[in-house]
């Protein structure tokens, strides 16, 4: 059950919306031409959905206000009360289109697996957690990065993929072979590698002094008595520190050299290689470069750090020629400092990987129902792309939105080409009618959320459908409304449709079996308030309304006379389309003021019927005869006062009638002016509009333009589609009416 009373809301001035029973029948769809009110009854309904309040966006000072009850549900708004804005999870609006959409927070929570195997995944998520917080703990420390830098730093360095997980920045670490850089554990990778210094290293005189310096060095490690190119300044200095550590002279050990000097103690050691170190950097040549060097780091505060390192570990300088080298043994190094052994990290995070594997599986398999939602789009919807979920067990498991990817095909057999595209590429290069196909992918999933909630009792679900086949080619249009009727079979799910489109109006009132009394058209008079009415003409109106009341000649009613006088337009389509020329053109003069075959002034009745009865068995007229123009004047003048809005009689009634009060005015004028005025072969209204525009006033020409522009459409009802004549309003098909006589008027007394 739903109503509601709207004011200033989007442009609707007020609106009594009546009470809709969903009990009887779970969908209802309202007719309201473009400008009515569809998309802003729409978005007072999105605004509860989403808790935002709603306005008047022309008249921004007017109090806008709402009361809507949907069963036992009561949402009441006003913008000056100052109280809670509504808010509902059991109301969702389908916009005919949206320039950005995305998976939303809600139907991502639904589409994860079921509750003990995201337990299972969480539990073991939070263990492992706890261990990757252990080691960021700690990389901060000795790395001088902030957390999240460090996670993407690694994926950067180790020359992972984006998606890469810490399983896989562990396992890259297990495969560096780690050369043991002590001198590494002084130095923050931060000082090392920044936006400044990753500069330097690129620079061409840098690459270029490093190359002179590691050449000058190699040269004089050739002539070293104590030091060659395989056996270099660090070899010597790593080497004291293990004898130290490892009581080598202390066992009684001596050392002899290649020039045939012996070395007995460690003191003797450490002179030796001092000696040969301090010669070896004091070389003219090597000075000179290393002085360069350190001219390049002292441009700023960043580079500085590096130049204190170069000073304080001469070492690493030849390794400064290799960055993405120098980072992985860096990133060794800091491993390798950890508060646990690296291959314990190692081997906890692999079994996790395993036991995260196994649950993933499990999980793909609860992630049929929404591989069904893209596979039933495949099917349904025709579109020259295929869609397909590429992180299945992710989606599940995580709350991450489900990765959709986009394969284009263009060409059939050998021509046939083909590339995976993601939305926002894809988007570019399709049509208005593919775009909003796509964007109803990324409705499907919100609306298997809600029949997922709906069949678990979620409560009851309104769905609200604003013109969502707009632009849509009819094999896509067929497939939403087939959609739309199975969605409204789900318990627990209303569905009301919005359009403009009457083709789509009868197509979704047949296939779903929506119910006479749920299918509502809306109108707006000339003070800007809507009303809504039962549709009188849910299926054929020539042959169910027009046709069954006049069919047995018997008009004695007005309704009768008005239905007689509405079947004119169709008769003589029919007229056109068998070849009978001759009845075309007498029905024409009943549209037209004409002089032959039949001259409009002294048009009866009977004329009229002798033509029509041809296509109704030929039946004679049971009432009395009377003048034609006299009863269309008669009867458009008695529907001035008459309250019905949506009657379609009424419509061509007034349409007919305007048109040939404008043509009796029209050719007055020119009859006046000019003595004389011939019928007009084809199009007579505009042929004699432009002849007599020299003798209007503005005014005139104005209200004939205005008469001319509108019923043409009316009273022309090419293929009985009728379409334009539902979509305009009765008030302002009686506004031109009385246009159309006080023109006549003005015309008479002039």
């Amino acid at each position: 059950m739903l109503s509601g009373y709207f004011e200033n809301c989007y442009g609707i001035k007020r609106f009594s919306l009546p009470e809709i029973n969903f009990k009887e029948c779970n969908k209802a769809i309202i007719y309201a031409p473009n400008g009515v009110m569809k998309t802003s009854l729409a978005k007072v309904f999105e605004d509860i959905s989403k808790g935002t309040a709603t306005s008047d966006r022309i008249y921004k000072n007017a109090e806008t206000r709402y009361s809507i009850t949907y069963y036992a549900s009561h949402y009441e708004y006003s913008s000056s009360s100052g109280k809670d804005i509504p808010q509902s999870n059991n109301i969702y609006v389908i916009n005919s289109f949206a320039d950005k959409f995305e998976f939303s927070k809600e139907t991502v929570g639904t589409l994860l697996a079921d509750e003990g195997t995201r337990n299972q995944y969480n539990v073991l998520m939070g263990k492992l957690n706890d261990i990757i917080s252990e080691i960021l703990n700690k990389l901060r420390e000795i790395t001088g990065l902030t957390k999240p830098q460090i996670k993407v730093k690694l994926i950067e360095d180790l020359g992972l993929k984006d998606t890469a997980d810490w399983p896989d920045i562990m396992e890259a670490i297990r495969q560096i072979e780690n050369k043991n850089y002590e001198f590494l554990n002084e130095i923050f990778y931060s000082e090392l590698f920044n936006d400044k210094t990753m500069a330097i290293y690129e620079n061409a005189d840098f690459k270029r002094h490093i190359t002179e310096y590691i050449d000058s060095l190699e040269s004089l490690l050739r002539q070293s008595s104590l030091l060659n190119t395989h056996f270099t300044e660090r070899s010597a200095e790593e080497l004291s520190k293990s004898f130290t550590n490892y009581n080598l002279f202390e066992a009684q050990h001596k050392i002899l050299l290649r020039n045939g000097r012996q070395v007995n103690n460690l003191a003797e050691w450490k002179e030796i290689v001092q000696q040969e170190l301090d010669q070896l950097y004091q070389t003219p040549t090597l000075a000179k470069t290393f002085e360069k060097l350190k001219k390049i780091f002292s441009k700023n505060a960043e580079s500085a750090k590096v130049r204190e390192i170069i000073v304080a570990h001469r070492e690493i300088i030849p390794l400064l020629r290799d960055i993405a080298s120098l980072k992985k043994q860096t990133w060794c190094n800091c491993f390798n400092r950890l508060e646990k052994p690296f291959m314990e990290y190692y081997e906890i995070i692999a079994d996790f990987k395993e036991e995260v594997h196994n649950l993933y599986e499990k999980a793909s398999a609860q992630s049929e129902r929404w591989v069904e939602v893209v596979n039933e789009f495949n099917r349904r919807f025709r579109v020259p792309f295929t869609v397909k979920i590429t992180n299945k067990s992710n989606f599940v498991l995580k709350d991450e939105a489900p990765n959709i990817e986009f394969e284009y095909t263009r060409g059939t057999g050998d021509s046939k080409e083909s590339t995976v595209l993601n939305k926002n590429d894809l988007m570019v290069s399709l049509s208005m009618g593919e775009r909003r196909a796509l964007y109803l992918l990324y409705i499907l999933f919100d609306l298997e959320r809600i029949r997922k909630q709906a069949r678990e009792g979620g409560g009851q679900y309104l769905i609200i459908a604003d013109d969502i086949s707009d632009s849509f080619d009819y094999k896509n249009k067929y497939a939403i409304i087939e959609y739309l009727c199975d969605l409204a079979e789900t318990k627990g799910i209303d569905l009301l449709m919005l359009t403009h489109n009457f083709d789509f109006f009868r197509t979704v009132k047949s296939r779903c079996g929506i119910c006479r009394k749920n299918c509502y058209i809306a109108q707006r008079n000339d003070n800007g308030i809507i009303s809504i009415a039962e549709f009188k003409y849910q299926k054929d109106f020539f042959k169910n309304v027009i046709r069954s009341s006049i069919q047995n000649g018997n008009l004695d009613s007005d309704f009768k006379k008005k239905c007689l006088i509405a079947s004119i337009p169709f008769y003589r389509n029919l007229a056109e389309y068998s070849g009978s020329t001759d009845d075309y053109e007498k029905l024409t003069c009943c549209l037209h003021y004409k002089t032959t075959p039949l001259d409009t002034s002294r048009l009866m009745v009977s004329d009229i019927w002798r033509v029509i009865s041809q296509f109704l068995g030929n039946k004679d007229l049971e009432s009395n005869d009377e003048p034609y123009l006299q009863l269309l004047q008669k009867l458009a003048t008695n529907i001035l006062t008459d309250n019905d809005e949506v009657s379609l009689e009424n419509k061509l009634v007034l349409s007919i009638a305007s048109r040939i009060e404008i043509e009796k005015f029209m050719k007055a004028k020119i009859i006046e002016h000019e003595g004389t005025c011939p019928d007009a072969k084809d199009y007579q209204t505009r042929v004699w509009f432009d002849k007599s525009k020299r003798y209007l006033t503005k005014y005139e020409k104005e209200i004939i333009e205005e008469i001319n522009l509108i019923t043409p459409e009316n009273i022309h009802l090419n293929a009985f589609m009728y379409e334009p004549l539902i979509d305009i309003s009765s008030w302002s098909l009686k506004e031109l009416y009385r246009k159309a006589i006080a023109l006549r008027i003005c015309g008479q007394n002039g």
